[in-house]
């Protein structure tokens, strides 16, 4: 806990948001006065007591949809929505580490977009970055106001969370693309007539 509590620490004095994804009612308790918001990993989109528990201490939820049926979505949603929680932003994504990009079924975005016209809709990416960031880039041109990405310091470390992860050049390059995209893809400027 004092870890936790010192990363959250860390990130409040560099100015991002800490965040860590609960799995028992204890963590929601311990890490509600810490996180701005609550990711609900995909393993508990079905586990309505705990959606309610999270629910009800207001805060917005990033869910993640990974492995789930619309009906499954739909009851995660009401049940949130129904204890209390104002703000959803559903999270597609695929539950294989690495996920092959042909297996990455990003037209799901616009899939829930359809299904959930009245929610945001994100993508949790876990693809193996690429020097074009293909995946994170396609998400965000299908309309994801929200990317979640893996991210360490050192690919080589053991465990499954850092090989197919970002590192600090990935994020670069992605932040750079995503630019680019966002500035050739913007409304031109208005001609004024002329006289």
């Amino acid at each position: 806990p004092k870890e936790y509590e010192l990363l959250a620490d860390h990130c409040r004095q560099v100015g991002i948001e800490f965040l860590s994804t609960p799995f028992d009612d204890m963590a929601i308790t311990f890490l509600d006065p810490l996180v701005p918001f609550f990711k609900i990993a995909s393993a508990d989109l079905t586990n309505v007591p705990f959606l309610r528990r999270i629910a009800g201490t207001g805060k917005p939820v990033l869910l993640s949809t990974g492995a789930s049926t619309l009906g499954e979505i739909d009851m995660a949603v009401n049940t949130l929505e129904g204890s209390g929680c104002g703000e959803i932003v559903l999270l597609h994504c695929v539950l294989n580490y690495p996920t092959a990009n042909e297996h990455a079924h990003l037209r799901m975005i616009e899939g829930l977009r359809r299904a959930y016209p009245a929610l945001p809709i994100g993508y949790s990416d876990h693809t193996l970055p690429d020097d074009s960031m293909t995946s994170l880039v396609s998400a965000y041109l299908l309309g994801a106001v929200v990317l979640e990405k893996h991210f360490t310091h050192d690919k080589s470390l053991p465990g499954n969370d850092h090989y197919h992860a970002m590192d600090v050049h990935d994020l670069a390059r992605f932040v750079a693309i995503a630019e680019r995209v966002r500035v050739s893809s913007s409304s031109p400027a208005r001609i004024s007539e002329m006289p």
